[in-house]
């Protein structure tokens, strides 16, 4: 079985099918009343190449985190060097802070000074300078080399850009100079839009944002994003940052409104516009953009749970943290990260093109690997009920039965079907199933309450499917 295939695939998942449609499943003869209806659907943009934005919060609460990153990437790397190969994938690193009132420029005689922009400007310009920790996590003291070429880093200057393991450094390390108010997502519409995007954002030999690529956005923080620039009135006694969570909320934790300062309202630019923004510079197509987050939550199996509170009714109340970096020894007091909410609901606005994962790690290989799989390729599908029985499941590709039994040997140009396990017809391999139903565990992930559906290796549709358009169906029976 040979498929060509991409750029956009979409996979249905139906909990019911009519019987008298043309297909013919092995479950038509289940009586039809314990057929239950349910349809969900995924799009999902299988394509050659993929373009990376990490949106990397530097406030001062963040050298653990960016270090912890750093010695964990090459998994990522690795990941997207089988997936997309030389040349295929593109990485740009921008910083959370943006120029306001309280966060202007870094003097460049005092390098302790903090709540600032460096010397690139920040405002969503893709960072290429190369960060090296001369002091301790504890007492962190950066020094930077400036490299032009790292500003688009691809499988060719990866290891020497995102992070050199043997000299310590790279663009990764955006230092602990930042702003105090840590806006993850305006740089985003900063860094891909006009002039950035054509100008400052570009190198003599790379252009971001190609056409025939899926874009991908990747936020890191251990705080809450705090809009637009604008959004907050920013310097007021006593409140300062907090002046963010209370605007996220909608309210102070005394139950106000607005800020004491200004009158302003605790309010922030919607989550939504920055979606719109996304979807738009793929032409609204579905699967092409995806967006991460890294951040603060209270259980990472239920990310949508996490909510901003505050440590009491005061109007200055600081935001109780939502979780603890384990095995965190940090003297500073830096080892909680504080809700992302708003990360969180954007990730959740893109569905199956959103993932969630938790900041308060001190290994983040296993986040990183999913990662990369997750902006390659999925291998795994999530259903929303559970399956019956597998054997009353059929999966088509083009309206094609995908086999339920194939061999362990085949290749993508020339899948070897068989007929079960005790089937010892295989020219190469084993005779094995082409997908496996996982069942919930207990509890059941809450993206995934159904269980899922994984593909075996050989049987991978990221590796099937090369070009065109390719539609794949699950159709099942729930209990």
């Amino acid at each position: 079985m040979n498929f060509k295939s991409l750029a956009i695939w979409s996979l249905f998942v139906v909990a019911s099918f009519s019987i008298g449609a043309c297909q013919d499943y092995g479950f038509e003869e289940v009586p039809s009343s314990v057929i239950r209806a349910k349809r969900k659907t995924y799009d999902i943009a299988i394509a050659q190449k993929v373009d990376i934005l990490f949106v990397v919060d530097n406030s001062r609460s963040m050298v653990g985190e960016q270090t912890a990153i750093a010695q964990s990437f090459q998994v990522f790397t690795d990941i997207l060097d089988e997936k997309f190969g030389e040349g295929k994938y593109q990485i740009a690193v921008v910083t959370t802070g943006m120029e306001s009132t309280d966060c202007g420029q870094c003097p460049p005689d005092d390098p302790n000074y903090y709540s600032c922009v460096n010397e690139t400007g920040e405002n969503g310009r893709f960072q290429d300078r190369l960060g090296h920790n001369v002091g301790t996590v504890d007492k962190p003291e950066f020094e930077f080399v400036t490299d032009s070429s790292c500003k688009i880093m691809d499988s060719s200057n990866i290891s020497r850009c995102f992070y050199d393991r043997d000299k310590d450094q790279g663009v990764i390390f955006t230092g602990v100079n930042g702003c105090g108010y840590e806006r993850g997502l305006a740089p985003i519409k900063a860094a891909l839009s006009e002039p950035l995007i054509s100008s400052y954002n570009v190198t003599p030999t790379s252009t971001f944002l190609r056409p025939d690529a899926i874009l991908a956005v990747v936020v890191i923080s251990d705080e809450e994003d705090c809009g637009e620039v604008g959004d907050v009135t920013e310097g007021i006694s006593g409140i300062r940052g907090k002046v963010c969570y209370y605007a996220a909320n909608g309210e102070g934790p005394d139950g106000s409104f607005s800020d004491p300062k200004e009158g302003r309202l605790y309010k922030l630019e919607p989550v939504r516009n920055y979606y719109d923004f996304l979807m738009g510079l793929k032409d609204n197509k579905d699967g092409y953009v995806k967006f991460a987050t890294i951040a603060g939550m209270e259980d990472e199996s239920n990310p949508s749970a996490t909510k901003i509170t505050f440590e009491s009714d005061d109007p200055n109340a600081a935001p109780v943290p939502s979780c603890t970096t384990p095995n965190c020894t940090n003297q500073s007091g830096y080892c909680n990260a504080f809700p992302g909410t708003r990360y969180i609901a954007l990730a959740n606005l893109f569905g199956d093109n959103g993932f969630i994962g938790t900041i308060c790690k001190d290994d983040f290989s296993d986040v990183l690997e999913k990662l990369g799989t997750f902006v390659a390729c999925p291998t795994e599908f999530k259903l929303s009920e559970k399956i019956l029985d597998p054997a009353f499941a059929n999966i088509l590709v083009n309206g094609v039965d995908v086999p339920r039994y194939s061999c362990s040997g085949s290749t993508k140009d020339n899948v070897e079907i068989c007929s079960g396990p005790n089937d010892d017809s295989c020219s190469a391999g084993n005779c094995i199933e082409t997908w496996t139903f996982i069942p919930p565990g207990d509890p059941p992930e809450s993206d995934a309450p159904g269980g899922k559906i994984i593909f075996a290796p050989h049987y991978n549709p990221c590796d099937l499917i090369t070009e065109g358009e390719v539609h794949i169906e699950v159709v099942y029976i729930t209990p």
